[in-house]
């Protein structure tokens, strides 16, 4: 490695007391899978992949006979899961699988940047790594199926296969990618990129490409097959302005919380200015965790409620990885594997978009409608993190434990207020009722008291009306409960996941004449969020235009005029 130590990076030996990190490695994931898995449902975003898994099961097309407004890969591997899992423990399994696809995300991208760079060189076993990327990451959505998370899974694996020479498998994987949410647009790029650099072959990249251009091809001619192209491309596109994906893309990462970073350079500055020396643990990585858990923790206990990002951390570690990518010969290419037969130029490039490609795929994360937060895909967010302070004096192992002891106590408390449908205030001591009682899908799923009865009423309802109802607004999943065929095309009437066709879902509910069991607590509820576009219009016009002819606790039941 002698190109590198010309380049003044600092050596570290292998440490010691492996065996501590393939503990934590072992032991965290599966703690939160026994502590906190089981916890929680709601009526909202929980059930939106167990419903369409179901209409997949049931014989139903994506686009041609339901409503989608995203690439339907993750439609049909949930489907491919709930098929595989025991009918008693389905709603479980999913929410289970959502840790495995979360830990094995972790470990395939500790893994590929291990490919490139020397992580124990830079103190940072690959083990521990994934780990903390795991605790940071698994925090940013409740336990259950969701399609981000199938985005960074299949990302991963092309980025993994990208520098361990299967270059036409990396491109299907970042395909896949692709097919899982708009914003993974441009993560085969990406993959492509890297395999044709990390190779050296530009016959490799043509291989990426025909990966992603064959699996492209497939899914042309299955959607013309079944009829649903013209469906599909109508649905999949228009639902984002040029406003909304520079606010997610740039602007968000400009208008976040400075103030706890700038506290933690204050010593690092003054040290700087006095030209002292600074104690490690005054360093600013391992100052801003500290000062980052005993904030987040007391906003936790002080809201009593499910906090999310008002820390700004997922968007500062991006704008550290964005750092990384601007000074890489400082930053990333002491770090390298050798390759002594490549110009200082190469490593450069070969820095840059190795690591690039991981932080492409953390920022597509949050290039979308809603969720606009780069943390699911955390490992390279804590890569940067770990790079900067080693260019400081740092060592980077140290600073991993302490990013997995902060990780520990923040989401610890975090999650003792589940994240549930509308405010999110819930204490997860109240999740006592077992909602397999009611329906056995949902077996070792803990739910609160209020939503125990909202799944007794809507079995009584069910078996009062028949299986033609419409719940609104929300109930995603109710059609998969109750096992019914699903004999309405849209699941969640959310302006939003309809692509604002407010009027044609109108009309359909009108002409099929269905039951409609509306949520009595969101009645009045005129969008699910802050969002302009979350609007419930269709269920508005139901709630003033159509019928009472039942109320129970926790229902009003429409009929249509």
């Amino acid at each position: 490695m002698k190109h590198q130590h010309q380049l003044g990076s600092p050596t570290y030996g292998r440490p010691r007391g492996d065996w501590l990190t393939w503990a934590a490695a072992l032991l965290v994931p599966l703690s939160y899978l026994i502590l906190y898995t089981p916890y929680g449902m709601d009526s909202t975003d929980f059930g939106y992949f167990y419903g369409y898994a179901w209409r997949i099961l049931e014989g139903q097309i994506p686009y041609r006979d339901f409503w989608y407004i995203k690439p339907a890969l993750p439609l049909y591997w949930h489907a491919f899961w709930l098929w595989l899992t025991p009918e008693s423990w389905e709603v479980l399994g999913g929410k289970a699988g959502f840790v495995g696809a979360m830990l094995a995300t972790s470990w395939l991208a500790a893994a590929s940047l291990n490919k490139v760079f020397d992580l124990e060189k830079l103190g940072l076993p690959l083990p521990l790594l994934a780990t903390c990327g795991f605790v940071w990451g698994v925090h940013s959505f409740p336990h259950m199926p969701w399609h981000t998370v199938d985005g960074i899974l299949f990302a991963s694996g092309g980025l993994w296969c990208a520098v361990s020479g299967w270059p036409t498998v990396a491109g299907l994987l970042a395909g896949c990618a692709m097919l899982c949410k708009q914003s993974y647009l441009f993560v085969p790029l990406a993959v492509v990129l890297l395999v044709w650099l990390y190779g050296g072959r530009w016959q490799l990249a043509v291989r990426a490409l025909a990966g992603w251009g064959g699996l492209m091809l497939l899914v042309w001619c299955l959607l013309h097959a079944s009829g649903a192209f013209d469906d599909f491309t109508r649905m999949t596109t228009g639902q984002l302005d040029i406003r909304e994906a520079l606010d997610a893309g740039i602007l968000i990462y400009l208008r976040q919380n400075w103030w706890l970073p700038a506290l933690a350079c204050l010593p690092w500055l003054a040290a700087r200015l006095m030209k002292g020396k600074l104690p490690v643990g005054l360093l600013p990585a391992p100052l801003y965790l500290v000062l980052l858990t005993v904030w987040y923790t007391w906003d936790v206990w002080r809201s009593q409620g499910w906090t999310g990002y008002g820390t700004s951390w997922p968007t500062l570690f991006m704008l550290l990885g964005g750092l990384c990518l601007l000074l890489p010969v400082r930053l990333l290419v002491p770090w390298l594997r050798s390759q002594p037969a490549e110009g200082v130029r190469h490593r450069i490039w070969l820095a840059r978009v190795s690591f690039g490609a991981a932080l492409l795929t953390a920022w597509s994360v949050a290039i979308s409608g809603g969720y606009k937060i780069p943390a699911f895909y955390a490992v390279p967010l804590l890569f940067a993190l770990a790079c900067i302070h080693a260019s400081m004096g740092g060592r980077g192992r140290s600073l991993l434990w302490a990013s997995l002891a902060a990780g520990l106590l923040m989401f610890w408390a975090g999650y003792q207020h589940p994240y549930v449908f509308p405010v999110r205030p819930l204490p997860r001591a109240a999740l006592v009722h077992d909602a397999g009682q009611i329906y056995p899908k949902a077996s070792g799923v803990l739910v609160d008291t209020v939503m125990y009865e909202k799944l007794e009423e809507l079995d009584m309802l069910r078996g009062k009306y028949g299986p033609h109802y419409k719940t609104l607004p929300g109930f995603s999943f109710a059609y998969y409960l109750n096992g019914d065929t699903p004999v309405y095309p849209s699941d969640w009437l959310i302006d939003w996941e309809i692509n604002g066709e407010t009027e044609t879902l109108y009309q359909e509910l009108l002409a099929r004449n269905l039951y409609v069991f509306m949520e009595r607590d969101q009645l009045d509820a005129v969008r699910a969020d802050a969002y302009e576009r979350a609007g419930y219009t269709v269920p508005q016009r139901v709630r003033h235009s159509w019928n009472v002819i039942e109320t129970t606790k926790h229902f009003i039941v429409f009929q249509r005029p």
